[in-house]
């Protein structure tokens, strides 16, 4: 693996990274590949019903957005997840069974179009939004109604503030999530960027043309038909003709995921959906200058989904932005093999239990006011 840190990262954090890679197992608490297809009935299903609430919250528009939570006494952090295009609430299962040990509250919905969360077209199968500033006002509404923080709470006429609140995203959900946090910084302590959507590999067409296309199609009144040569989702897809992960068990449990639960199907996008996913990766990648919180962008090095080079440009561009990249890897870092799986794993507990252990300390010897942490949607 490289790893690369932001050109005004500093150097300390450098140190106590490698020894934490050095000390730390990389097998931490992840069930092995063998035993997942017959300890998801048993293990990990079982923990996700017993452990996360389901509900549901009104996004942009009076969306039904569906979310699970996960919330613990006295937790010293709040995790949100915040997927990519296309997945779904229990596709995540196995990964919070594995991070279940971690003092954190667990937060997780499914995307607009996606999941059980309303669809916006009549074709269930087509990947719609009608602006990508709608995933980023239902994530503000969620953190702001669901999760309630950054807030105080007062005992005893002591205040204590809530725990730090970071965002571990994939592809499309790190789009979305660095918006978020570039619109409000202060609220956001941390973010883990599993290959996240920058810029889309659009092959066989260039990317200037795929960008006219889908802003043309748009504007003659396209929008939601697919993209070229884009269908329904096909329950039959070979793991052979995937591109997105080397762990055939994983993708099999995906599929079953979605044949038990057929409402979590989703198709290929749309020119709509495309058009605005380019109009924010374009955004992003001009206005970040608010992501000064610790980033740690885990880059899948065989990835053939995204573009690479967009993201090692930005993580060099922030100050405390480390970047990993994981030869081998393909888009789907947190569904790989073991050999990959397990290394992401350990770098995202270095990460949570670095910043989180930091952030304790700094509070003890310095208090926030109210002013500090008051948050304005």
């Amino acid at each position: 693996m490289n790893i690369l840190w932001g050109q005004r990262h500093k150097a300390p954090f450098k140190i106590i990274l490698a020894l934490l890679i050095v000390t730390l197992p990389l097998t931490v608490h992840a069930l092995p590949e063998q035993e997942l297809r017959s300890s998801f009935a048993f293990k990990i299903q079982p923990f996700f019903d017993e452990h996360f609430l389901l509900g549901t919250f009104q996004g942009v528009g009076n969306v039904t957005i569906h979310y699970a939570k996960r919330e613990i006494p006295n937790p010293q952090g709040t995790l949100l997840l915040v997927v990519g295009r296309t997945e779904f609430l229990s596709k995540y299962a196995e990964l919070l069974y594995d991070l279940r040990d971690l003092p954190f509250s667990y937060y997780l919905f499914d995307p607009r179009g996606q999941g059980a969360s309303d669809r916006l077209l009549p074709d269930h199968d087509k990947g719609h939004v009608d602006s990508f500033d709608d995933y980023v006002s239902d994530l503000s509404v969620f953190i702001s109604t669901v999760i309630k923080t950054p807030h105080i709470q007062k005992t005893n006429s002591t205040q204590h503030p809530a725990p730090p609140l970071f965002m571990l995203t994939h592809s499309m959900g790190g789009t979305v999530a660095a918006l978020y946090a570039n619109k409000h910084p202060n609220v956001v302590q941390g973010l883990i960027l599993c290959a996240p959507m920058l810029s889309i590999n659009t092959k066989p067409f260039p990317l200037p043309l795929a960008k006219l296309l889908s802003h043309t199609a748009s504007l003659l009144g396209c929008s939601t038909f697919y993209v070229p040569n884009g269908k329904a989702y096909d329950p039959l897809t070979s793991f052979h003709d995937n591109k997105v992960t080397h762990s055939q068990v994983r993708f099999r449990l995906n599929q079953t995921l979605v044949s038990t639960v057929p409402i979590n199907s989703l198709g290929s996008p749309t020119y709509g959906w495309m058009d605005h996913a380019f109009a924010a990766m374009q955004r992003l990648t001009t206005e970040h200058r608010q992501l000064t919180m610790p980033i740690l962008l885990l880059q899948a090095g065989d990835d053939t989904v995204v573009n690479n080079n967009p993201q090692s440009a930005f993580c060099a561009d922030l100050p405390r932005c480390t970047l990993v990249n994981l030869p081998g890897a393909r888009h789907e870092i947190l569904m790989e093999e073991d050999r990959i799986r397990d290394q992401a794993l350990t770098f995202i507990r270095i990460f949570l239990t670095q910043n989180t252990a930091g952030r304790l300390e700094q509070e003890r010897s310095h208090p926030p006011s109210a002013k500090d942490t008051r948050y304005e949607p």
